[in-house]
């Protein structure tokens, strides 16, 4: 029997299923009419992406993607919950090909129809039934798509920089190994309600939860104890809002119980106390305790105040603005692991610290269980956690809202006090160790982020701000611009070195950005670049770029088109050189920039003086090296090389 298509009277059945499996059972899917279009970002399918070929790296043999909930709706399955993982899949089918090309496509009247479908949006069907190429769509229909067809680009970018032999047998693991739990609902099952209720159900039980009730286990013994450290974990739990408030809800703590009262009107720079398990008395500690997560979410009114014994006003002294944190909560956990490892259990041997690998959280902890033993492991890890959060949002960037252009961009905000108030504030001026973080960032895997361990390891130790930035321009330069090692263990390492030890090779990056790789270049070379002009842009005589900031981009681009017109004058090669040296000329990293996926199908093969006078047009400034190469009347391959010397020159400097 084929359980994914169940006669009326089966129950609820959930099964394991490949995507193999899903074309040997013939199986087609509908997203119905009252499912979202696609509306991934780059976050998450970046996370995706390097998710699956980390496992494919390791040679898992399987997969757990999580899972969709599907319903029989005539031939096909009516996709209830899950839609956007598996359009995802299908996105990548298209791009990856080999085996996938029997998941994205089936035949039907000997012509190829796409294994997705929608009930409404007719133009999302033939945008998904054809190649793209003749495709005629409304300005309106090509924005809802906007998301698709952005998330092609970046999938392409991604598959354009694996091997021949990596793409095929990364298809094959895909088609194979990666595993979906469906679940399958009866054909009466009211679509609408069921859709309704996994939208408005509440949230399930998290790994992290799990972890803190095994390890405050731990401290059974003495409940006072138990509870304070459990106040701790839940505060730090919560990483899209500041640790002080929510160390001062979940606490039911009053703001005199955190901070002395400042007696003068100026404004001072605040953290934390040092002092916390005094903070948390006992008056305090035989108040029920309240979820966080729900008091965040709830409308604070004079009842609640009152509950909580607390006559302050709760929204009105503090203002820190809506922001959101480069990583979650498990893998702050993990990066903490990994410096307990280093600082309190004595681990030299690189190859046993912790993965930082959010989603078998748990599992990391029970393989390193042993360092839990005793309960006063437990309350060094927690504190631990606490002082590495409080650095956190004390020097880390977060993702931070400007209401203004309605956008995210990366900041550092203090905490300040007054007389009546405290409030978040972000600097006046873009500041070089915010940038930097940034380029890590967006240069870096997004699911681990293996900087951070030493970084903040090194945050407990120093306070101040310019010595934490010259570390991680040492850290940068010794992780990132040397010959690729493993990043886990290489991370771990550089908490054993002292500062003068940490030193990039500018060898090795003079002959990356020397070679030329056209669109194969890693975009960590090119966010360098950015970062590095940016921090020379008095010397380049460009103080228009102070206030610059990096954004996700992925797409390489040739100033020089790949396919100039006939008339094209610009161009960085002689019609007479042979087609091994134009093609090398081309993918020069001079001839290149770093695209938003948007940008580069934007500028397509459009002619340098084109692309110039688009450039300056933007009020935006997207790209510093292009700026530079565009304040050149025109383009030829001596102003190719200049470019790229000049580059170089900059980074010997800097990691020299």
């Amino acid at each position: 029997m084929n359980i994914l298509k169940p006669s009326k009277q089966l129950p609820i059945v959930s099964t394991d299923i490949t995507l193999e499996k899903v074309v040997a059972n013939e199986n087609l899917y509908n997203i119905p009419i009252y499912q979202r279009l696609y509306v991934w970002g780059n976050d998450q399918i970046n996370t995706l992406l390097e998710d699956l070929f980390k496992a494919f790296e390791e040679d898992q043999p399987k997969y757990y993607l999580g899972g969709i909930m599907v319903t029989q709706n005539d031939e096909k399955l009516d996709l209830i919950d899950g839609q956007q993982r598996f359009t995802t899949l299908w996105l990548i089918s298209k791009i990856l090909g080999h085996d996938l090309v029997h998941f994205q496509n089936y035949t039907l009247n000997k012509l190829q129809k796409s294994r997705i479908s929608f009930s409404v949006r007719d133009f999302a069907n033939r945008y998904f039934d054809s190649n793209n190429s003749e495709l005629i769509l409304t300005k309106e229909e090509w924005e809802e798509l906007q998301p698709i067809s952005s998330g092609e680009e970046l999938i392409k970018t991604f598959v354009n920089k694996l091997t021949v032999e990596n793409r095929k047998d990364f298809a094959a693991f895909i088609y194979k190994k990666v595993f979906l739990v469906a679940t399958h609902m009866p054909e009466e099952t009211d679509e609408n309600k069921v859709f309704e209720a996994m939208n408005n159900r509440g949230v399930q039980l998290q790994q992290h939860e799990i972890l803190k009730s095994t390890l405050l286990s731990a401290l059974k013994g003495n409940k006072t104890e138990m509870h304070r450290y459990s106040l701790l974990w839940d505060a730090c739990s919560i990483m899209d809002e500041y640790l002080e408030k929510n160390i001062k809800i979940v606490a039911n703590l009053n703001w005199k119980n955190l901070f002395a009262k400042v007696t003068d009107e100026s404004e001072k720079i605040v953290q934390l106390p040092i002092d916390i398990h005094s903070r948390l008395t006992k008056e305090y500690l035989e108040v029920k305790q309240r979820n966080l997560l729900s008091i965040l979410s709830e409308d604070i009114n004079d009842t609640d105040l009152q509950q909580l014994g607390n006559t302050e006003a709760i929204l009105n002294d503090y203002e820190s603005g809506k922001v959101r944190s480069i990583i979650n909560f498990p893998m702050l956990l993990l990066h903490t692991l990994r410096i307990f490892q280093h600082r309190y259990k004595d681990i030299i041997n690189t190859e046993d610290s912790a993965e930082v690998k959010g989603k078998d959280l748990i599992e990391i902890f029970k393989k390193h269980n042993h360092y839990f033993a005793e309960p006063t492991d437990v309350k060094i890890f927690i504190d631990l956690l606490w002082e590495i959060r409080k650095n956190f949002d004390r020097h880390i960037i977060k993702w931070v809202s400007v209401e203004e252009n309605n956008e995210e961009v990366h900041l550092i905000k203090k905490l300040y006090q007054n007389e009546t108030a405290f409030q978040r504030k972000a600097p006046t001026a873009n500041e070089g160790f915010a940038l930097l973080q940034s380029m890590l960032y967006h240069s870096q895997q997004i699911i681990t982020h293996y900087w951070l361990t030493p970084l903040l390891n090194k945050m407990l130790d120093v306070e101040d701000t310019d010595e934490l930035y010259a570390y991680l321009e040492k850290l940068d330069n010794a992780m990132f611009c040397s010959k690729k090692r493993d990043l886990r263990t290489m991370s771990y390492e550089m908490m054993f070195y002292n500062d003068e030890d940490l030193v990039g090779d500018f060898t090795f990056a003079k002959t990356v950005l020397n070679s030329s790789y056209g669109t194969g270049y890693p975009s960590y070379w090119f966010y360098k670049t950015e970062y590095i002009l940016w921090k020379n842009r008095k010397d380049l005589k460009c103080e228009h770029w102070q206030e610059y900031r990096m954004t996700a981009k992925n797409s390489v681009e040739h100033i020089s088109p790949q396919n100039p017109k006939p008339e094209e004058i610009n161009i960085v090669f002689s019609h007479d050189d042979d087609q091994t040296t134009i093609q090398t000329k081309k993918d020069d990293f001079g001839n290149l920039v770093l695209l938003s996926p948007g940008m580069n199908s934007e500028y397509s093969n459009k002619t340098y003086n084109v692309k110039r006078a688009e450039f300056r047009d933007k009020k935006r400034l997207d790209s510093l090296k292009s700026d530079l190469i565009f304040q050149n009347d025109s383009w030829n391959w001596g102003l190719c090389e200049i470019h790229r010397v000049k580059i170089i020159n900059l980074f010997e400097n800097h990691i020299q």
